[in-house]
């Protein structure tokens, strides 16, 4: 839908986070297709590539976000480390980057992932932000918040650790208070007075809930939040031919995808498990894995560094995936049960929802120590219930997200005008 206006939208997502920049890209798709303007910036070249074959213009900023450094991020998030690159120098260089950018292209709007640094820079150039982020432990599902997947496993004792967790983690969370000590220096240098708890200071101006069940079960929601359904990857390109043709094999076919934030060793140790069954293996985590460990995989799994695997469907018979949000987005778009490992409690929070409808199964990192995978996945493959459920989520899970968040960033900046939901 053209615009009688055009407005200029800034996506910043943290560029070395695949499934933060899939989601940036596939709501930007409907704003340049309504005639508004997109620029991208980024910090890390790790996914660069994949905003500019969106074709896409990314601004890289000052300083940029080493390899080890993006890493670090990672592991922080999964809260393997507490150790983080954002020192007072690196904060204020950010800060600077980002309000010289702001003040030469004049945004209408910010659109971030969980860009930290723009918590200030919008703030001090006084630009709207929009935080296009998952639901796990956004405010609305912590004051919903019954469980927390502190145990990974099944039993009872760890069920109800769970439990205690959830109620402890509603009522702390929401209470602290804690910044790192460099981003209340910046704030202070750029006058920016950062509301005292801590998700008060991660709150942005709109809060998009790019997630699939909020959106199913229109659940409530904090204010300033909007479930906007789910977002997931539609990456430019085809399918190899040598994974087309899978659709005609005689085995069950089995998509390995471990999206940006897994580890090498975890990557090997789960293709060579699934590998040993009588099925075929497609995976697209190339990038965790050696050339020497490429070729002593099994015969019956083909890598690959990226797949558009929006185009799976149809191919494959399960999934073995992260949890991560756009990773169970897809999986559950393809109609096909899938096995989920949580690395962090995001991830563990996005496979338990599929759990409960049904079309998933959980495993951990001590089923992967104890060769347990492959065991769980022919069950999974048995499962008629699992199939039955996945099929009809499949119905459920339309990529309807890129479109109702874009419709709603046009909408909060200027009022009704802009595209209609799905437009």
């Amino acid at each position: 839908m053209a615009a009688d206006h055009p407005l200029r939208i800034l996506f910043a997502p943290e560029t070395f986070n695949l499934g933060e920049t899939s989601r940036a890209v596939e709501v930007a798709k409907h704003l340049t297709r309504w005639g508004h303007d997109v620029l991208f910036m980024g910090y890390s070249r790790r996914f660069a590539d994949y905003v500019r074959r969106a074709g896409f213009t990314l601004e890289f900023l000052d300083p940029e976000l080493s390899e080890r450094q993006a890493d670090q991020l990672i592991a922080a998030d999964q809260g393997r480390s507490l150790r983080h690159p954002f020192s007072t120098d690196m904060v204020r260089r950010r800060v600077a980057s980002e309000r010289a950018l702001i003040e030469h292209w004049q945004p209408d709007c910010v659109v971030i992932g969980t860009t930290l640094t723009l918590f200030i820079s919008a703030r001090a150039a006084a630009i709207p932000l929009v935080y296009v982020r998952p639901y796990a432990m956004s405010k609305g599902h912590l004051a919903q918040m019954r469980t927390f997947p502190l145990c990974q496993g099944n039993s009872r004792l760890g069920e109800r650790v769970n439990r205690i967790a959830g109620r402890v983690v509603r009522t702390v969370v929401p209470r602290v208070r804690w910044k790192p000590a460099s981003f209340s220096r910046v704030a202070a240098e750029h006058r920016v007075s950062l509301p005292p708890r801590t998700l008060d200071a991660l709150d942005a101006d709109l809060t998009l809930i790019a997630s699939l069940f909020p959106h199913l079960d229109q659940r409530p929601l904090a204010p300033g939040e909007v479930a906007v359904g789910p977002v997931y990857a539609h990456g430019a390109g085809e399918l190899p031919e040598r994974v087309r043709a899978l659709a005609d094999s005689d085995r069950p076919v089995v998509y390995v995808g471990l999206g940006s934030s897994a580890r090498g060793q975890l990557a090997v140790d789960i293709l060579h498990q699934v590998g040993t069954l009588d099925v075929e293996v497609v995976s697209s985590a190339g990038r965790y894995l050696s050339e020497a460990e490429r070729h002593r995989l099994p015969g019956n799994v083909q890598v690959h560094d990226f797949l558009p695997a929006h185009l799976l469907a149809g191919i494959i018979d399960a999934s073995v995936i992260h949890g991560g949000e756009g990773t169970v987005q897809t999986a559950c778009a393809s109609g096909v049960p899938f096995a989920g490992i949580g690395l962090q409690s995001e991830q563990r929070f996005n496979i338990d929802e599929c759990v409960r409808y049904g079309n998933a199964v959980r495993f951990t990192p001590g089923d992967i120590r104890s060769g347990r995978l492959p065991e769980l996945l022919t069950g999974l493959l048995r499962d008629d219930d699992a199939r039955q459920a996945a099929q009809q989520l499949h119905r459920a899970a339309h990529p309807v997200g890129g479109s109702n968040a874009a419709s709603a960033i046009l909408t909060f900046i200027r009022g009704d005008v802009g595209a209609p939901p799905g437009g």
